[in-house]
């Protein structure tokens, strides 16, 4: 008997098993990883948004500024938008989305409450958003 017969004869379900422990071990893996990445998206909650942006950013911005800063910002955050949308169609759109865009979005979202509170506070009248868009703010 050479050595592979006896290994095998010594341990018969070990080998036969071994394309399965093989597949657990991936499987386990592939959950731990799945568990941290919902523990990571789970944490983009609003509270993110509120503190995505430093509060008084914005303060050394005149009206004029604040406008033209808030149309960026607007503009990035539908581009965002639009970005996480199409990622969400395909095939683990969600692990995309959290992973690439939500950290950005978030923080452009705190950045647009930020100039629309400096604002608010300075009496500055903002155009970057429509007349319906600012009824529902």
């Amino acid at each position: 008997m050479n050595a592979n017969t006896r290994r095998i004869r010594l341990l018969p379900q070990l080998a036969y098993n071994e394309p399965a422990m093989i597949a657990l071990g991936r499987l386990r893996h592939s959950l731990i990883a799945l568990a941290g990445l919902l523990v990571v998206t789970g944490c983009t909650s609003h509270d993110l948004v509120t503190n995505a942006s430093l509060p008084g950013k914005f303060r050394l911005y005149n009206c004029d500024q604040l406008d033209k800063r808030g149309a960026e910002v607007l503009k990035r955050e539908r581009d965002l938008d639009e970005l996480m949308q199409k990622a969400r169609q395909g095939a683990g759109g969600e692990i995309a989305v959290a992973i690439a865009y939500q950290n950005e979005y978030n923080i452009a979202l705190g950045d647009l409450r930020e100039i629309e509170l400096t604002a608010a506070e300075r009496n500055c009248v903002l155009k970057f958003r429509s007349v319906s868009e600012r009824a529902v703010r």
